[in-house]
């Protein structure tokens, strides 16, 4: 998402409408999130290992939420201090660092996933399942860590793009006008193999590993004519959580490659930009309605703003 010149047409205010309701939303139901497991913690629960994953992923989607409303305020409300180079830098290096983060805290989750659901007894995977909820605060602290140190150096890649027409370029006052940057290719490709890349491997790998599990599992439970207990309901609504972060993350990259061969007056452009910014929301709804507790919470919340809605006057 560099930019070389960021020009906003006339038609795209309607898009900017929308984004900005996607961005609300993100932030509202990954602040839900928090809230709800930190009351719970507060109230003497401890949260599990899973919770402690979700909890860090909502917040750096809070935080990928919060920085693009502040990347469209400043872009279209305060054009020229966007594109003072220590505003761009700081808006690029913390939207890079809340992808890289979400990216390897879903490969966690999914790992977390993996070796809570298939039975591991030996070599690496048989240690990492007796020892996992000791690793998870560990992974979530690297993760963290590894996004700051990629994220960082970005601002030492970037060249400023100046206005090409020589009168524009430079004014009486004899300073040049910035009118966009450009991120240097060899890191920004290499940054995103490693920190988006890699992850989305994680996911694939261990999300196929245990639909084909339970696939195995669940046809040897139909052959023996056994019920289907709440461990494997459980099981299943895992995969399904797994299943449905790889499908978005897939879309995710794809959307996110593709705006490198767009132009910014071209519709297209700013549609791929709608789905990347319904990403925080898509992903807080998937973990809501994939937790028992928090999809239960927000039903009771929606109960009772429904009893406090206006009754409409029957004719």
């Amino acid at each position: 998402m560099g930019l070389d010149s960021f020009y906003i047409p006339p038609f795209v205010e309607t898009f900017l409408i929308f984004l900005m309701i996607e961005i609300f939303t993100g932030v509202l139901t990954n602040v839900f999130i928090v809230v709800v497991n930190v009351h719970d913690w507060l109230r003497g629960q401890s949260l599990n290992s899973s919770d402690q994953l979700v909890v860090s992923l909502a917040l750096s989607n809070f935080c990928f939420s919060c920085i693009n409303a502040a990347t469209i305020v400043c872009s279209i409300f305060f054009s020229s201090l966007f594109l003072k180079d220590y505003v761009f830098y700081a808006l690029y290096c913390i939207m890079s660092y809340s992808i890289y983060s979400s990216s390897w805290l879903s490969a966690w989750l999914c790992l977390f996933f993996c070796v809570k659901i298939i039975s591991f007894k030996d070599g690496c995977m048989g240690w990492l399942k007796t020892k996992i909820t000791a690793v998870v605060p560990w992974l979530i602290l690297l993760s963290q860590v590894f996004s700051i140190a990629s994220s960082v150096p970005i601002i030492w890649t970037f060249t400023t793009v100046y206005a090409s027409n020589a009168t524009e370029g430079f004014p009486s006052n004899g300073t040049v006008k910035v009118v966009g940057y450009k991120i240097d290719p060899t890191y920004n490709m290499l940054s995103l193999l490693i920190n988006c890349f890699v992850p989305f491997m994680f996911v694939m790998v261990t999300t196929g590993r245990i639909i084909v599990s339970l696939c195995a599992h669940t046809r040897h439970m139909k052959q023996n004519m056994e019920d289907h207990g709440p461990s494997l309901k459980a099981q299943q609504g895992a995969a399904r959580t797994m299943l449905s972060l790889l499908i978005l993350y897939l879309i995710f990259y794809v959307v996110e490659l593709g705006l490198g061969f767009l132009s910014m007056i071209d519709p297209l452009y700013w549609v791929c930009f709608l789905l990347i910014f319904s990403f925080p929301t898509i992903q807080s709804v998937i973990f809501i309605t994939g937790n028992a507790k928090m999809k239960q919470t927000c039903l009771k919340i929606m109960k009772i703003c429904a009893k406090h809605l206006p009754d409409t006057p029957s004719h």
